[in-house]
């Protein structure tokens, strides 16, 4: 294994940091994930401290310093420069130069940093090792407390054509009288639910935990994936899609609405969902430095 070829990859979420070292030649993991627990609305220099934790505790276990970073950020964020621009989560590193104040963390001030959406990444990572791998054209959806996507054509990421929304983003297109994000998240499967039963639930899974027993449950996902399918067919005949892949956690209820899906999107469009999950966006964000 030649550590030049390996790079750390990071999934920065709202209560945890995840990362591990990928081996971008062999394209697995070479070590375990390392989990760091975070308070996205701390100050400062208690989140910098995790990430140093977190970074430094994945640098130990593979047994030496690694030279190249990829970070999977939610938005807003400048992916470019690397500032995070978010007033709720991470609201206290608001404008900060992200790269400057992780190599003063690490005393590392060659390490080289790329930054990513999070569903980017997720789309990323499938594409590079997971669903998508050996799919030419490729729509990824994240289906749970919000709708992420990700557009990748032969293993690169698509966020400007003319074949693809702006910023390669959905979550804000119009969907019936709302919009997607409101249309296919958890606050969709809850809102329905209590219209369906008159019950209230927190989330997918307990809806799902209803399909056996109750006509409304299964009802519940036949619309959705009908649903799903209006909205996503445009745009794989847009970009040309072969593949869908689904992810988050809605998308684990794909056997509840799989046959309303694939009944509404375009022949020879294969949907397939999630093999790397949790470790997708943390491998995307890794795979920023193959070559």
């Amino acid at each position: 294994m030649n550590p030049n070829k390996c790079a750390i990859g990071v999934d920065v979420g709202g209560s945890h940091l995840c990362s591990a070292v990928i081996d971008l030649d062999r394209k697995e993991l070479c070590t375990a994930p390392v989990l760091t627990p975070m308070d996205s609305s701390g100050p400062a220099d208690a989140i910098l401290a995790c990430f140093k934790e977190n970074l430094l505790g994945t640098m130990k276990v593979f047994g030496r310093k690694v030279s190249k970073i990829g970070l999977a950020f939610p938005g807003p964020f400048d992916y470019e420069k690397g500032i995070p621009w978010m007033e709720q989560k991470f609201q206290h590193l608001y404008g900060m130069d992200m790269p400057k104040e992780l190599r003063k963390q690490l005393d590392s001030p060659k390490i080289q940093f790329k930054f990513i959406n999070d569903a980017s990444a997720f789309a990323l990572g499938e594409c590079f090792c997971g669903s998508g791998k050996d799919r030419k054209r490729v729509i990824a959806l994240t289906l749970g407390t919000g709708v992420g996507s990700g557009f990748v054509a032969d293993g690169k990421l698509d966020e400007h054509s003319e074949r693809v929304p702006e910023g390669g983003e959905v979550w804000n297109l119009p969907f019936e009288d709302t919009i997607v994000d409101a249309s296919f998240s958890t606050r969709w499967v809850v809102k329905r639910y209590k219209e369906l039963t008159g019950k209230d639930v927190p989330g997918a899974k307990e809806v799902s935990q209803a399909v056996p027993t109750e006509p409304e449950a299964r009802q519940l996902f036949r619309e959705y994936g009908a649903r799903l399918a209006t909205f996503v067919t445009p745009w794989l005949k847009k970009f040309g899609a072969d593949t869908l892949v689904l992810g988050g956690n809605i998308s684990r209820n794909f056997p509840h609405f799989s046959e309303t899906l694939l009944a509404g999107i375009p022949e020879g469009v294969e949907v397939r969902t999630s093999t790397l999950l949790d470790q997708a966006a943390m491998i995307g964000a890794a795979s920023l430095f193959k070559e």
